[in-house]
């Protein structure tokens, strides 16, 4: 039983670091949350060109009212079982699996995986229900949520399959890296990730993606001349054009780029070739398309996915550094172990657990930080679009999809500073509408 005993002051200042963070995002939902409860237009949305009737700005205020209350019941329950797994369940898990595999061969392997799959099935049930009211009450009220019941069990059998391949496949992979390859492992686990990485990106929009949508050419075939075109203009490498049937899941509109190095894609949601119910007109016209994948452009042309896969691997390699120098530095890191309530194992995983909550003071600085430069990207890549013309375009573009989408139209501040990583639609709109009055 002594084994099991959780307690410690370095799990002390995990706890009181998670509570501080708990109740500063609340606070801040808080804040966004009865910014949405105002039900008086803002005035700032007129001097934006954004014309918005009373009866538009209240569903979209109810919209975001509706999910922050959601989040009002699923944060705390949350929060409340992540603190009691980490005292009771997850070191119960760890033993239990332990003594079924005892004397086994290839012991940390399977108790690792055992205990892995315990953990997520004991936390499944919440995770399912929380996802039942998300889409089928939640989505379904506010007219985006198109799944059925069949198709939401068909995505999440699809989706377990698919963890026990992978996971099955890569933490065995990553235990016998850094078991076997010394005290440098910290460099082949950081070079295995990269190339899984890599492998990952050919891999999902290939082969895993339409396991769960529809890929076919884009139909639309003056769009398609216009697109193809509009990349080469700009020399970017398009090889393939599609549109998925997103349609089936939500009525939430995006598009995205996806390929390496010369043999670039693009794919576009089918709910943003929909024709509006009303007028039976395109809800998004052949400009406004154009100049939101002209914004895309822009991502690649300042490099923006290549800077996010440099910094991603960095932020890998300084992790598994530290996880080697914290975790693996004889007494004082089996201490750590033992204050988690694992005994002595040396299990690879349950380190590697412990190292990423440990470090998540920091992560949390970090996080904020990619936020910024993520906001700043998506207004460089805004910049980008501007300066080829499709300024006007853009701007209808982005107020189509932000009515469409229930965009939140009065965005607290500091809600939205720690938050968006594309900045609500009155932020964006602020220097596109600059760069329109300077080009008149």
């Amino acid at each position: 039983m002594t084994d099991w005993a959780v307690g410690g002051p370095y799990l002390a200042a995990y706890i009181v670091f998670s509570v501080i963070v708990f109740v500063m995002e609340l606070y801040l939902d808080i804040r966004q949350y009865r910014k949405n409860c105002t039900t008086a237009v803002p005035p700032e949305l007129k001097q934006f060109g954004i014309e918005v009737n009373e009866e538009e700005f209240l569903k979209t205020q109810n919209y975001q009212k509706d999910k922050h209350e959601f989040g009002f019941v699923k944060g705390p329950i949350m929060f409340l079982w992540a603190v009691f797994s980490l005292f009771y369940i997850c070191p119960a898990l760890w033993h239990y699996a332990a003594d079924a595999f005892k004397g086994s061969d290839y012991f940390e392997y399977k108790v690792t995986l055992c205990w892995l799959f315990l953990q997520q099935w004991i936390d499944k049930p919440l995770g399912i229900a929380f996802s039942l009211y998300s889409d089928f009450v939640l989505e379904e009220k506010h007219g985006f949520n198109k799944k059925t019941i069949g198709l939401f069990f068909s995505d999440m059998v699809k989706s377990e399959i698919l963890s026990y391949i992978f996971g099955g496949l890569l933490i065995p992979l990553l235990i016998w890296v850094v078991n076997s390859t010394g005290e440098r492992f910290y460099l082949y686990a950081w070079g295995t990730c990269q190339a899984l990485i890599f492998a990952f990106m050919w891999v999902y929009p290939n082969f895993i993606q339409p396991l769960f949508n529809k890929f076919e050419e884009l139909k639309d075939e003056e769009l398609r001349k216009k697109i193809y075109d509009l990349a080469a203009e700009h020399e970017f490498p398009l090889t393939k054009l599609f549109q998925v049937d997103g349609s089936k899941r939500s009525s939430h509109s995006n598009a995205y780029f996806f390929g390496f190095w010369k043999f670039k894609r693009i794919v576009l949601f089918d709910t943003l070739l929909k024709e509006d119910e009303a007028t039976k007109k395109k809800l998004y016209d052949h400009d406004e398309i154009l100049a939101v994948l002209c914004h895309e452009l822009g991502h690649w042309k300042f490099n923006h996915t290549t800077m996010m896969l440099v910094i991603s691997s960095a932020h890998i390699f300084v992790l598994f550094y530290l996880f080697g120098q914290v975790m693996y530095a004889g007494e004082s890191s089996q201490a750590i172990v033992r204050q988690w309530g694992y005994g002595e194992t040396k299990a690879v995983m349950v380190s590697l657990t412990i190292f990423t909550m440990l470090f998540e003071p920091t992560e949390k600085i970090l996080q904020v930080l990619m936020t910024l430069l993520t906001r700043r990207n998506e207004f460089q890549a805004d910049g980008f679009a501007v300066s080829n013309g499709r300024s006007e375009p853009l701007i209808t573009g982005l107020k189509t999809l932000s009515k469409e989408n229930k965009g939140d139209l009065n965005p607290d501040p500091w809600y939205s500073w720690y938050h968006h990583t594309h900045p609500p639609l009155v932020e964006r709109l602020r220097p596109l509408m600059d760069s329109t009055k300077k080009g008149e």
